[in-house]
């Protein structure tokens, strides 16, 4: 099968939500966007909690819903019913290294039972009715190339559409380097597609990345939400296209703050708001000054005060500017 594209938003908890896809939209709306992970149990419950979090938008055109579970009826339930948006896939979570999902057995916890992993796909394969995705971790406890290779090629023998692979195995959580010769290795044992993901600082290093490893795409999730002009960025370096980007970053800032109110209830606000802050405050000078004072704010109107009085202080910092030439990016 092909992709639609090259570049995709990784799912991250309490980060991918509709206000940050719709920032990233308006710089590239053609890529891969994740929702956030979303619990299968209450998606086939039907709990209104997650309304929100599964409404789709005009803005989410390739999107990917990624659910984690470890209960197979109930993962192919919450299958049934996202399939049924139209929606690109159904991503199955088994790369979440969180100690609470992972005590409970899911996310990358699913990499030490192969056997309830074949189940799972194997029921959501039956249910869903979109393509079925995995994102997964390299290994439970270790790295070890052979075993990589006999579960991705079980998840593809069961119908799994393409993987993301985050070549760290899960409790290494976020430390050492990814190793991307895995995600080479995988491309070339598999007939899927293999989407990278892991340690992408940057728009050259994210070509640099799909041309080394031969793989279909790159994922990108930390660096996306600091900077979400970046697959723009990724774009026009792959067609070595010359390139000026300006941005307002404090207009950025803001508006994703706004819609963060606009499309999520009250109760969310708090938690999605400093989430996303703390990635993109750390585009400014005083990046640990600022967010420790959003950080003390309750309300998003509190925060956007925050944010226009940094700029106010600093302007200079809101103009950024990108160039690409001849495939490389030079930050102005």
């Amino acid at each position: 099968m092909k992709l639609p594209d090259k570049f995709f938003l990784a799912p991250m908890a309490e980060v991918t939500t509709p206000a940050l896809r719709k920032t990233v939209s308006s710089f590239s709306p053609d890529i891969v966007m994740y929702s956030e992970m979303l619990s299968a149990g209450a998606i086939a419950a039907r709990s209104p909690h997650n309304e929100p979090l599964v409404k789709r938008h005009e803005f989410d055109r390739n999107f990917i819903y990624q659910i984690v579970g470890c209960d197979p009826s109930v993962m192919a339930d919450s299958c049934a019913i996202l399939s049924g948006t139209e929606c690109l896939s159904v991503d199955v979570n088994m790369g979440c290294s969180a100690p609470d999902i992972m005590k409970r057995g899911q996310g990358a916890r699913l990499l030490s039972d192969p056997a309830r992993a074949r189940t799972i796909i194997k029921s959501c394969r039956k249910s869903c009715g979109t393509l079925l995705s995995v994102k997964m971790r390299s290994g439970f406890e270790k790295n070890d190339p052979e075993r990589l290779v006999d579960f991705a090629r079980m998840l593809e023998d069961e119908g799994v559409d393409f993987i993301a692979l985050h070549p760290r195995y899960a409790k290494l959580s976020f430390t050492r380097n990814a190793d991307w010769g895995l995600v080479k290795l995988l491309k070339e044992k598999l007939r899927i597609p293999v989407i990278g993901n892991g340690d992408i600082t940057g728009p050259s290093d994210a070509v640099k990345k799909i041309e080394t490893s031969g793989c279909d795409g790159v994922m990108i999730g930390r660096e996306a939400v600091k900077s979400p002009w970046i697959f723009r960025l990724c774009r026009a370096v792959m067609d070595g296209e010359n390139f000026t980007l300006d941005v307002d970053a404090r207009d950025v800032f803001i508006k994703t703050l706004e819609h963060t109110a606009e499309f999520l209830p009250d109760r969310l606000h708090k938690s999605r708001a400093h989430r996303f802050c703390f990635y993109f405050s750390k585009n400014v000078k005083f990046s640990h000054e600022l967010f420790r004072l959003i950080r003390a704010a309750e309300r998003i109107d509190t925060i956007i005060g925050i944010v226009q009085d940094y700029y106010g202080r600093n302007p200079a910092e809101a103009a950024l500017r990108f160039e690409t030439r001849d495939g490389s990016i030079i930050k102005k």
